[in-house]
């Protein structure tokens, strides 16, 4: 029988912020469901990025992908407001231990959002790399991919493949609004 399962790594963490906080955080090996309120993220923050870390464990029994679907919504519709193409996102897999069942990770994100990146042409920040945003994701997508995670181990086993995911926000002149949601979905199957 194929298996793929899906949790929180653990608890996030929020750098960065001015004001944000962190209010339903992450259980290790609960389903994840993580709300954070980012802060400020206009000019008074003067932090290079607002930046969220939320880890997430894979298991698997056969090869895996993982698909991600992220949205803004409640930011206003001037070219000033927060769009999805301004809140990066990246994962950050790290090589597989030995505990795991050899293979290589295929990620389709640049890694670490707040690595590269430039002011564009309209005195936006532009995140460097294809897949680097969650406009990217306005429609679910594969971001992370490979072959069977776990070895043939008891089912209640800890081995897992554990790979941050992590948004960031450089604070702008944005226009205000009063409740801006962001929101990511991810799911796992087995193709």
């Amino acid at each position: 029988m194929n298996y793929v399962e899906l949790n929180s790594g653990g608890a996030v963490t929020l750098t960065g912020h001015s004001g944000g906080s962190i209010t339903t955080d992450g259980l290790a090996n609960s389903p994840l469901a993580v709300v954070v309120n980012l802060g400020e993220l206009g000019p008074t923050n003067t932090n290079g990025f607002v930046k969220l870390s939320a880890p997430l464990r894979l298991k698997s029994n056969v090869a895996y992908q993982l698909n991600m679907v992220g949205s803004v919504s409640g930011a206003g519709a001037t070219s000033y407001s927060l769009k999805d193409s301004d809140v990066g996102f990246g994962l950050t897999p790290s090589a597989r231990p030995a505990n795991l069942a050899t293979g290589t990770d295929t990620n389709a994100t640049p890694g670490d959002p707040t690595v590269g990146g430039a002011v564009d042409g309209n005195g936006r920040w532009a995140f460097a790399g294809s897949n680097s945003t969650l406009g990217s994701y306005a429609v679910s997508g594969a971001a992370l991919s490979g072959p069977r995670i776990n070895k043939a181990v008891a089912a209640n086993t800890t081995t897992s493949l554990d790979v941050p995911a992590i948004y960031a926000i450089k604070p702008q002149f944005f226009d205000p609004a009063a409740a801006i949601t962001i929101s990511s979905q991810f799911t796992v199957v087995a193709p």
